[in-house]
């Protein structure tokens, strides 16, 4: 067709030539006719026509005779070198063309590529992204573009693009109808299974039969016109995420092996753009619901730059830091944050804001959670915080951010403050049973954990109220100093501590204000404008109780610390008055038990030795456990006509019972004494009178000797024990030894025989009695000092007064001992030489002991 305006030329020519007969001038523009065909037909055809001039000129030199003449040899070859030049003409066209093609083709395919690979700057949606794809492809790639997304190896959702809606429709509804599976021929199940592209360079009945489901799906697939089709899979991070899938239709390029590596290249790069788009997507929803999380998290939450500033909170942040949205705390400087709160730490001293959790974040490091104390300056409402930092690296380990999570830890945090301060304060106050000792420390208990300042009221017996104790800490001194200048206890005004001490209620007074201030000070004007400037913020009152009576009062303020007292802090003030109370009643029961206790004791012992011709004697004694307790051990020297009776001994337990069991040996032994001469016997009427009844029987251990002096300045001493550890004789030859013999405990039998045993005590010898409390004295490991110790220790004592070796076993005792004394020690020694009527009596030891006078002669 494109060669035919040549060949109709050469007709023409041809035409003209024989009807007007003058062939020299018509055969020469046969040329023309190859040179229009060189114009716009292919080489081939170009020479054909150049062909058909060349043979148009030869019979045009039969019709004026001038065939193969040598003109119109001439004019033949002209046309030959036409026709020629026409066909070459045509060969540079057709290349020029086929090249400007094929510039065309690539640079359209450039662009195309170029097209894919702006994908990724596409909106970061999947759903716009995957529209972004399909409409990618055509026309240019296809009339028909799908992609088929890959859910957990099944295939899912369908987004399509065509040339023409009503293809489009008809392909939405068969993958509705027709939902593709995964493990099926379709060549979009096979590509999304095995990874690679499908092709197929033409499809028939029979291929679209392959993998019809049924024949309504064949018949929508076969009116559809599928003529050629390409598969590829969309492959990102390793994983098929969908297919791509490119139709034709009709009469359109057969898709071919160049087609399929720029559907893989496309493929490749709308991969990456589609999975981008999801992860961006999840980014953003996970954003989201994370910030849905921070905005609704109890726990403060913010973010720091490197430089310090705030580029993050959240809500519960924002309402922490007094601010009403996250904006207005991004928007306020951090320095005036800061500056509404007076920041401690856990002890109550000033934090170190450079010390934040945040900072050392910053820093590089992994800090440690800190423990925050915040007070509100403007409402004085306390606070307690735990602040956690993290830091945030980038790629090369330089921190880039700081996340500090603060929890409130404010009600935990009171309540185990309460529950501590109680039993601190508890500990504290039960400490002592000295009055005026727990009294300060009822108010060193308070301050600073519950306020800054502190004094307790107590009423004398008079009914007189005095200031019992104070505490304060430094900072709040001249608080405490212009209260106890002011306050007045003779107001009775409500809410007043004289007010309070009358009814026993406690007062709390949030804001101290000149109202609170003129009632404390009884309506005194000089005295109220010394309280209101003591800086006192807040105050409370609350009694000290011991059962049902009121025994004094304790006042509490904050000043420097701007704390507001509230309900919480009443309630543990209340108690802490109310343990007081007991500890202070307690203090004043035992003060009372220990005079009565005392006074107990010394009626038990001798009130004063006596003084024994020719005899030096020092006793020592110290009681175990609690002053208030009686102790068992007791000892006793007075005469007996010509001679003195020496008791010591020892009854089972302590407290009342055991009084009454030491005054009745010691007494029974007294009366027994006057009609018995015999040690002996003495114990026995002592055992008579403590198993007496069977049904108290009462254990005692005594030892009773019979101390005769000599002119000679000896003494003759009979003695017998009964269950008591042995005397010790202390001589200069011997050194020291036990005498007497073991004899019966007294108590434990109805009857018993205590046999007597004489001996001689020398001028400058010295006989030792002592209690079990002696040998029993417990040392490191739980040793005992025992009598083998006792021994060495007096072996070179003969030349000792009987002073002098009270005071050593005394010492050696206190020096030994580890741990609470366990048992009541006594100690009785006789030195024989001096014959003075005016013998000095060995008295006074370490504390504890009994200081003993002489007693005239009997």
């Amino acid at each position: 067709m494109a060669a035919a305006p040549g060949a109709a030329i050469i007709a023409v020519d041809t035409a003209l030539a024989l009807s007007l007969g003058n062939t020299s001038l018509f055969v020469p523009l046969l040329v023309i006719g190859p040179l229009a065909a060189a114009a716009l037909a292919s080489p081939r055809c170009t020479l054909g026509v150049a062909l058909l001039a060349v043979a148009c000129a030869i019979p045009l030199g039969l019709a004026d005779a001038s065939l193969l003449s040598a003109e119109h040899i001439g004019e033949m070859a002209v046309v030959a070198a036409g026709g020629a030049l026409a066909v070459l003409a045509a060969g540079g066209r057709r290349r020029y063309e086929e090249a400007l093609v094929t510039e065309r083709a690539a640079r359209r395919r450039s662009d195309f590529v170029a097209g894919a690979g702006e994908l990724l700057e596409a909106p970061p949606e999947p759903e716009a992204m995957l529209r972004e794809i399909v409409r990618m492809a055509v026309p240019y790639m296809a009339e028909l573009c799908i992609v088929d997304l890959v859910h957990d190896g099944e295939l899912g959702e369908t987004t399509a693009y065509a040339t023409d809606p009503r293809t489009l429709e008809m392909l939405l509804e068969s993958r509705t109808r027709y939902p593709l599976d995964a493990g099926g021929p379709h060549p979009v199940a096979v590509a999304a299974r095995t990874g690679r592209p499908h092709l197929q360079h033409e499809i028939g009945a029979e291929r679209l039969r392959a993998f019809a489901v049924d024949d309504e799906h064949l018949r929508l697939m076969l009116g559809a016109g599928y003529a050629t089709s390409l598969a590829v899979p969309l492959v990102a991070r390793g994983r098929t995420i969908g297919v791509l899938s490119f139709m034709r239709f009709g009469g359109a390029p057969r898709y071919d092996d160049t087609d399929a590596e720029l559907a893989s290249e496309v493929a490749r790069r709308a991969a990456l753009a589609l999975d981008n788009a999801r992860l961006f997507a999840e980014l953003r929803r996970t954003e989201g619901q994370l910030e849905a999380v921070l905005a609704n998290l109890a726990a403060a939450v913010t973010v720091q730059a490197p430089d310090g500033t705030l580029v993050y909170v959240n809500q519960a942040a924002a309402e922490m830091m007094g601010c009403s949205s996250p904006d207005e705390m991004l928007a306020t400087p951090l320095a005036d944050l800061l500056g509404a709160f007076v920041i401690l730490d856990e002890d109550g001293r000033p934090y170190d804001l450079g010390d934040l959790p945040g900072r050392h974040a910053l820093a590089g490091e992994e800090p440690r959670p800190a423990l925050t104390h915040t007070i509100v300056k403007a409402t004085g409402e306390e606070r307690w915080a735990v602040t956690k930092a993290t830091p945030v690296r980038d790629e090369h380990g330089a921190v880039v951010l700081a996340v500090n999570i603060i929890e409130d830890v404010t009600d935990a945090r009171l309540a185990e403050r309460q529950q501590r301060f109680l039993s601190a304060a508890s500990m504290l106050v039960s400490s002592s049973l000295d009055i005026d000792v727990t009294l300060d420390k009822v108010a060193s208990a308070a301050v600073p954990e519950l306020a800054d300042w502190c004094c307790v009221d107590l009423p004398d017996e008079r009914g007189a109220v005095r200031r019992a104790a104070l505490g304060a800490g430094e900072a709040d001194r001249d608080a405490l100093d212009r209260m106890r200048e002011a306050l007045s206890m003779d107001a009775d005004d409500p809410g007043s501590p004289a007010h309070v001490l009358r009814t026993g209620r406690p007062v709390l007074i949030g804001d101290f204000d000149e109202a609170a201030a003129r009632a404390w000070a009884g309506g005194d004007e000089q005295a109220t404008a010394v309280l209101q400037a003591s800086g006192t913020r807040s105050a409370m009152v609350v009694p000290m109780t011991a059962g049902d009576r009121v025994i004094g009062v304790v006042t509490l303020g904050t000043s420097h610390s701007a704390r507001r007292l509230g309900e919480a802090e009443l309630a543990l003030a209340d108690e802490l008055g109310r343990r007081a109370g007991i500890a202070v009643e307690n203090a004043r029961l035992h003060d009372a038990r220990s005079q009565i206790a005392t006074t107990l004791q010394r009626s038990l012992l001798p009130p004063r030795l006596p003084v024994v011709p020719g005899v030096t004697i020092a006793a020592r004694f110290r009681a175990a456990g609690e002053t208030s307790d009686v102790g068992g051990d007791f000892y006793d020297l007075f005469a007996v006509g010509d001679a003195w009776m020496v008791i010591v001994g020892d009854v089972t337990g302590k407290g009342p019972g055991a009084a009454t069991i030491t005054s009745l040996a010691r007494y029974t032994m007294r009366t027994a004494a006057m009609y018995e001469r015999s040690p002996g016997a003495v114990l026995a009427r002592l055992n008579a009178a403590l198993s007496a009844d069977p049904e108290r029987r009462a254990i005692c251990t005594a030892v009773c000797a019979r101390v005769e002096p000599a002119v000679d300045g000896t003494l003759l001493v009979t003695l017998a024990r009964g269950g008591h550890p042995p005397p010790l004789l202390i001589t200069a030859a011997a050194g020291a030894e036990t005498v007497g013999t073991p004899g019966p405990l007294l108590g434990a039998f109805d009857g018993g025989t205590w046999e007597e045993r004489h001996l001689v005590v020398n001028a400058g010898d010295a006989l030792v009695f002592y209690t079990d409390g002696v040998t029993d004295t417990r040392g490191e490991g739980g040793e005992l000092f025992g009598e083998d110790r006792l021994i060495e220790l007096l072996h070179r004592a003969a030349a000792l007064d009987a002073d002098e070796v009270a005071s050593r076993i005394d010492e050696a005792l206190q020096a030994f001992e580890r741990g609470q004394q366990r048992d009541d020690v006594a100690l009785l020694v006789l030195r024989a030489g001096g014959g003075d009527d005016t013998s000095l009596v060995g008295a006074g030891a370490l504390s504890g002991t009994r200081t003993e006078a002489p007693l005239p002669p009997p």
